[in-house]
């Protein structure tokens, strides 16, 4: 049984699963030489283009020459990129993206100065012998430097592939170029084969496979031919190097795919080809690789296919990077307007530019320019579930479980269908009968699987700077501790005995300190107990002192308001009659006798208060009663009118009784006899109702604040005293004082109306609080 590399080595082939043969559509641009198109006024280089972030080496304003590096980075990953042109940097600011979302990038923006006034270190090329002294680090270095990357559209770090981390036993140079319409590999490897044929050299130096194979569809006999001869002209071992022609296939120029066609070995999910053994190359790549290497030149432009039923000048041309695509379809003669598609790319993996100011990049191989007509499609139709997609699929995914995962955003399924693997070669959406775009959902989905996978990433380095920090705080922790016993262990150790003594006598003043501080605490604690009783007991005896002051003051303003209605009640009866009688006098006598009995009566506490509140209003009634009949009955006395408005409340009520029984000239004995026994009568029955008044002024959930108590206690004792001293000189001058006839009458009517005024309200609002 023949070994791999002896199948290789007789050019056997492996057929692959899936694929398609779409229209090639090469000739339009296929049959012209590779050219150049003027230079535009201004050159736009996104920073960075790939590869990790570096640093901006240039500001606004500075002059750079052709070449000059634009970043610089120390990482192995930095990629750094060049000025394509001599000028001046105009800007730095954010620019539209080649890029299917066209979201701005930052870019330096160069202004051309058309002189292409080249950098000091691009040199001439030089000789075989000089480069073949170089070690494999400057090499690899040179490269890194010239800022390479893959040009067949992964954009990948070249000196990264360069430097692999297993042996690598074969070489395979990727000249297939399977995307229809493109043919800019095909026409570099007509033109410079000589040129590609070196890069190869330098990578097999650098690799040392056992094994080169140069990969090229059967459509381009010409680039076969052109590469056979470099070949041979080249100093590759003859019998490890060879150009295998393949069969007509797209997407056979994808890596795995082509892997699988030359070796019959496929790349298991998650590997790469590294993993076999296996290391493929653009020809585009190995041509760049040779530049750097032999000139120093970086990669500052490439070749482009500008193609298209819109374009009137289709061909391959040399185009700098960072070019402006709307400077490159002005060259071109674009006939297309705003609404016609700019799709970056081949018509299969390629996508629609949003704008076309945006720059070209190292990755963009072709500017594709159809028709309205030709990039139409219609539109989107229910899945038939015939699966023709399964069976275009070069990857041998299932394309259908895939979409379904994918438009329900069920991301997660998606990966566990392998999502990863697919190429997006676009095949499944070419033959889906019911027009899917489902290449466009599986992008979709990857994006989401990368942001998810990244969002992971920062969370476990998150997570590894934490626990880093608490271990890094631990250490030093039990490091301070440990240098601080090292530290009192040194001490103990050049310690004497004086010093030990007063190391003793220090910790016995710190123990009879904190004890101290105990027992100042205990007696403190103790001490505010005692002073928190105290003033308990303080606020006790206080709060009894208030209550009993209380009860003083609510029992003076019983006895004062009952004293007046004693007095009210006394004068009524005086002058209700018109004729004074001895029977009247006996009459008034059972009548008091009569009313002390009712009063002796025993009351309830209801009833108590009832009458303690009847009796506030009968009385304020009654004096408000008595001053109207005083203000209208004393018009013939000017004094006694002067005196009784000057007097208010209950003071003007007793003063004004007062006044007007001075003011009375005589009697004769029978009245003063009667109202001598009238005045015993109220004075009897004010105690009473003193009496009374006190139980319900203590008992009443009506009382009023203390403080209000004390001022109302004490205008009542004030009105108490005026009223007192008014009897005794009521009963001492009663027998010398008369009255005329007319007003005797008219004193009676007026508190026999202010009697009846006085009753008819206490009886109202007695029914009212009931």
């Amino acid at each position: 049984m023949l070994t791999l590399l002896e199948q290789i080595d007789k050019g056997t082939l492996w057929p692959i699963s899936g694929g398609i043969h779409p229209p090639e559509f090469k000739t339009q641009s296929s049959q012209t030489s590779i050219s150049r198109l003027p230079l535009a006024d201004q050159y736009i280089v996104p920073i960075p283009q790939v590869g990790e972030s570096c640093t901006l080496a240039v500001q606004v304003g500075d002059s750079v020459a052709l070449g000059q590096p634009l970043t610089t980075g120390d990482g192995f990953r930095h990629l750094p990129v060049h000025s394509p042109v001599s000028g001046t940097i105009d800007a730095i600011a954010l620019q539209p993206s080649n890029h299917a979302s066209g979201l701005p990038v930052l870019s330096c923006i160069i202004k051309n100065d058309h002189q292409q006034r080249v950098v000091d270190t691009i040199h001439p090329a030089l000789n075989r012998d000089e480069v073949n002294v170089m070690s494999a680090d400057e090499i690899i270095s040179r490269v890194q430097q010239a800022g390479i990357a893959g040009l067949g559209g992964a954009a990948f770090p070249t000196h990264i592939k360069l430097k692999p981390v297993s042996d690598i036993e074969l070489l395979i140079i990727n000249g297939v170029e399977c995307e229809p319409y493109i043919t800019s590999d095909d026409r570099l490897m007509q033109e410079y084969s000589d040129e590609i044929m070196r890069g190869i050299e330098i990578i097999h130096r650098l690799l040392n496979p056992k094994r080169i194979i140069i990969a090229i569809e059967d459509n381009k006999p010409q680039a076969i031919e052109q590469m056979s001869h470099a070949l041979n002209r080249s100093t590759l071992p003859s019998r490890s190097a060879r150009v295998t022609s393949i069969p007509t296939l797209y997407p056979s120029g994808g890596e795995k795919q082509l892997i699988q066609i030359l070796t019959g070995q496929e790349v298991p999910s998650g590997s790469i080809p590294a993993h076999l053994g296996i290391l493929v190359q653009n020809v585009g790549t190995a041509y760049s690789i040779e530049q750097a290497v032999y000139c120093n030149a970086p990669l500052i432009e490439r070749v482009v296919t500008l193609t298209g039923s819109n374009i009137n000048k289709p061909g391959n041309y040399w185009v700098p990077i960072g070019t402006p695509i709307e400077h490159l379809l002005e060259q071109v003669q674009y006939q297309g307007n705003t609404a016609e598609p700019v799709i970056i790319g081949g018509p299969m993996m390629g996508y629609m530019l949003p704008d076309t100011r945006a720059p070209l990049l190292k990755g963009s191989n072709c500017v594709l320019t159809p028709t309205q007509a030709e990039v139409t499609t219609p539109a989107e139709k229910p899945c038939i579930r015939c699966g023709e997609c399964a069976v275009a699929c070069p990857a041998q995914l299932l394309p259908q479980q895939l979409f379904w995962h994918a438009k329900a955003e069920e991301y997660d399924k998606a990966a566990n269908y392998n999502l990863r693997d697919c190429i997006e070669c676009g095949c499944c959406s070419y033959v889906c009968p019911s027009d899917i775009p489902l290449v466009e959902y599986y992008r979709v989905a990857k994006s989401a699987l990368r942001v998810e996978a990244e969002e992971k990433k920062q969370a476990e380095l998150a997570k590894q700077r934490f626990d880093s920090r608490t271990l890094r705080l631990e250490e030093e922790k039990r490091a301070r501790e440990e240098k601080a016993k090292q530290a009192a262990a040194r001490r103990q150790t050049t310690m004497s005995g004086n010093d030990k003594d007063v190391v003793a006598a220090a910790m016995a003043r710190i123990k009879a300190k904190k004890a101290q501080q105990t027992d100042d605490l205990a007696a403190s604690e103790v001490k505010t107990n005692q002073i928190e009783t105290a003033k308990a007991q303080k606020s006790d005896s206080n709060q009894s002192a208030t209550v009993s002051q209380s009860d003083k003051v609510a029992a003076a303003i019983a006895r004062a308001k009952a004293k007046k209605a004693a007095q009210q009640a006394a004068q009524a009866e005086d002058t209700v009659d018109t004729e004074p009688s001895a029977d009247k006098v006996s009459d008034k006598n059972s009548v008091s006798r009569t009313d002390k009995t009712s009063i002796d009566a025993p009351m309830s506490q209801a009833e108590k208060v009832a009458a303690a509140v009847a009796r506030a209003k009968a009385k304020k009634a009654a004096l408000k009663a008595q001053a109207d009949n005083q203000d209208s009955s004393a018009t013939d006395t000017p004094e006694a009118l002067t005196e009784s408005k000057a007097l208010t409340g209950h003071k003007a009520v007793t003063e004004s009784k007062a006044t007007t029984e001075h003011k009375t000239n005589s009697l004769d004995p029978v009245e003063a006899k009667k109202a001598k026994i009238a005045a015993a009568v109220a004075k009897a029955k004010a105690k009473k109702l003193a009496a009374n008044a006190n139980v319900a002024a203590a008992t009443s959930e009506d009382a009023e604040p203390l403080e209000a108590s004390k001022q109302q206690a004490e205008a009542d004792a004030q009105v108490e005293a005026q009223s007192e001293q008014a009897n005794e000189v009521t009963n001492n001058n009663l027998s010398e004082a008369t009255l005329s006839a007319a007003e005797l009458k008219k004193a009676k009517i007026a508190a026999a109306v202010a009697k009846a005024k006085a009753k008819k309200q206490a009886k109202a609002d007695e029914q009212k609080d009931h």
